[in-house]
Formats: C-alpha cells, structure tokens, sequence
C-alpha cells in the first residue's frame, strides 16, 4: 500500500472560525491536501479536493490559490494515475474543499455518511457556508451511505473510518495502517484543523455541535495513542510542511 497527500492549494478563512471566539480580524492562510491510495484492492480517492473556479464563484473572500499543478487531475497525473482509474472515492464530509472535484469520478463508488448527505442537500441555517448540493449531485457508479455510530467500516483492509461528528453531522475520520514496517497514518480531517486544536482542546469556529467536535477530539486523539499513530492535520501550515508530498509517499 502506498499512500500519497495530494497538495490541492490553500484557502483563507478568519482566524475565529479557526479559534473559536479568538483572534477575530486576523487572516488564517491554510493549506487543501487530499489523499490518494494505491491500495492491493483498488485505487482509492479519500476527498477530492476544492475546485477553484467554484471558490473564485461562491465564496471569493476565502482567497483561493491553487495552481495548474495544484489541481487534483494534475496531483493524480504527478504519480501517473488516471482520475478514470479511480476505483473508491471517500469523502469525510460533505463540505466543499472536501468534494468538490467529485465531478472527475463518475466511475467509481462513493462512501459517505447518510446524514452529510441530508445536510448537503439541506443545510442548516448555520452551516450553508460549506455546502453546496451540486457538488454532491454528480453522476456516481454507486453510492454507500454510512451510519457508524460507534462501530468501524472497513473500506479495504487497513482503511478504516471512524464517526468523529461535531465539524459536520455526519464527519467520518481515517485511520490508515499501512502495513508492516509503517506507524499507522491518522487523519481527523476535521476534528481539528491543525495541532493547536487538537493538542489544546481549541475548537474550531465552524461546527456543528462543539460538545459533539470535543468528544471527537479525544476519541481520534485515544485512537491515535493506541495505534501509535502520527496524526496528519487537514489545514495545518506548519505541520502541511513537514508532510510527504506526490509523488513522495508513505507506506509502501
């Protein structure tokens, strides 16, 4: 198995909806990755990515900077990967720098919770700034809706997703164990943008229940003790550049 981060360009946000109810007023730049899997059992996409074309269209004040090379098909390309190749796609949530290059996959067969799905097509008054159904209405081969609750799926062997609701309702972390010889990858996507969140127990501005996102804190931060995982931030700029970039890998 081999695991490669996909660099898919940044984004700026305030840096309260990073810091809830701190640091109103500054600019927080931070970084876009998805993840690519050459896994025995398939190929395999967890997010997709954002598109920036919808960014410049729908929220131009979140900046975007993504370049040609940037783009998911060009990442894909960098390790010689066909976005019609793609066997799985994975999206943790419904939100749109997570799915919005859902579009390159009709092929391929979709994991997501049955609640994002809900909260894609109808969002709560609160959380419209993330959703945007015609990113999720594209053609797919099939669909899997995931209710977890406390139990575990496991996509292939060695990928597994966990519930970590409160970012979104319906929020699906990872856990992937690349085999032996390799520390297990966690990625709380969500649950905490970067370290800062997750070390000091700060949640983000942007949630959907903050006692949900604190319990999810800690059960990604036990899983990932347990496991002897490192745990790779989604918008971290500090750790994002310590991180293995395509067509570097891990595993393998």
């Amino acid at each position: 198995m081999k695991v490669y981060l996909l660099d898919n360009g940044t984004l700026m946000l305030d840096k309260s909806l990073a810091t809830w109810n701190h640091n109103q007023g500054i600019e927080f730049r931070f970084p876009v990755f998805a993840i690519y899997v050459d896994h025995p059992d398939g190929k395999i996409m967890i997010d997709t990515g954002f598109d920036k074309e919808w960014v410049d269209r729908k929220l131009p004040f979140e900046k975007p900077t993504q370049t040609a090379e940037q783009t998911i098909q060009a990442q894909l390309a960098k390790i010689g990967v066909k976005p019609e190749e793609i066997d799985i796609v994975v999206n943790s949530h419904l939100h749109f720098d997570h799915c919005s290059n859902n579009k390159l996959f009709p092929q391929a067969k979709f994991i997501f919770s049955k609640s994002e799905l809900r909260h894609a097509y109808v969002p709560d008054v609160w959380e419209r700034l993330g959703y945007d159904r015609t990113l999720v209405d594209v053609p797919m081969k099939s669909v899997e809706l995931l209710e977890l609750g406390d139990f575990e799926y496991e996509v292939v062997p060695g990928i597994t997703l966990v519930e970590t609701p409160g970012h979104s309702n319906g929020h699906l972390s990872v856990i992937i164990q690349p085999g032996e010889g390799h520390q297990p990858m966690v990625f709380p996507v969500d649950v905490a943008y970067t370290r800062h969140n997750l070390e000091d127990k700060v949640l983000m501005g942007l949630h959907s229940d903050p006692e949900d996102l604190w319990r999810s804190m800690v059960k990604i931060e036990n899983i990932a003790r347990r496991l002897g995982g490192k745990i790779f931030y989604s918008h971290d700029p500090e750790d994002f550049a310590t991180y293995t970039l395509a067509p570097g890998y891990y595993g393998g």
